[in-house]
Parts: structure tokens; sequence; C-alpha cells
């Protein structure tokens, strides 16, 4: 899903404190809104429940959250259609890597013009 230009949502469930400055800059950079829910726990918590319908991309973090926080977002995302991206550690540079590539890929499929 490119953001790029189109003001989608991002929201980065979890986190350390260096996370969501760095990831905040990159999907901003790239004309998204950042959302951030750090520390949730999977229960009935309704700026979870705010967050995850808010957004139009979800990047959990399943390293800094609890299993059934996972859950609920990888349930929401399935349920809703919502891409949905589970890192194990805070690194949103690999995000910026993989939509440059897939850009990339799309670029080169494109007829000549």
């Amino acid at each position: 899903m490119c953001i790029r230009g189109s003001e989608k949502a991002v929201l980065c469930v979890g986190g350390d404190e260096r996370t969501p400055s760095l990831a905040r800059q990159l999907v901003e950079i790239a004309g998204g809104r950042f959302l951030h829910l750090e520390g949730a726990d999977g229960t009935d918590d309704p700026a979870f429940e705010a967050s995850l319908r808010a957004a139009d991309l979800v990047i959990c973090q399943t390293g800094c959250l609890s299993h059934d926080a996972c859950w609920r977002v990888q349930d929401h995302c399935r349920r809703t259609g919502k891409p949905c991206v589970m890192v194990g550690e805070p690194q949103p540079i690999h995000f910026v890597r993989r939509e440059t590539a897939e850009e990339a890929a799309a670029e080169r499929a494109l007829p000549a013009g």
C-alpha cells in the first residue's frame, strides 16, 4: 500500500521511546498521517479500538505488546481487510525500503509511454 501523497493513516502499535519519532517522520515525509498507540494490552480499551478503526495501515510491533493485543490487531485487520505488518523489533526504516522496492517494481511493469 502506497501512502505517498494520499494522506493515509498509519497506526503504529507498540514500540520503544525512539520508534514514534522516527516512524512519524517517515510516514509524514511520505504524505501520510501518523497514529501511535503505545503499551496497548489488548483489553477492551475504547482508544485501542478507535485507533484501529481510524487506521488505513497497521504496523504491529509484536515484541512490545501482549499476545492478546497482537491477536486483536490481527483479528481486526483480517475482518476489515486492512493491511497489517507484524514486526518483531521497532525498525521503521525497513518499511521505507520495502515500499521503495515495491514502487520500483511497479514502475518497471508499466508500459513505456
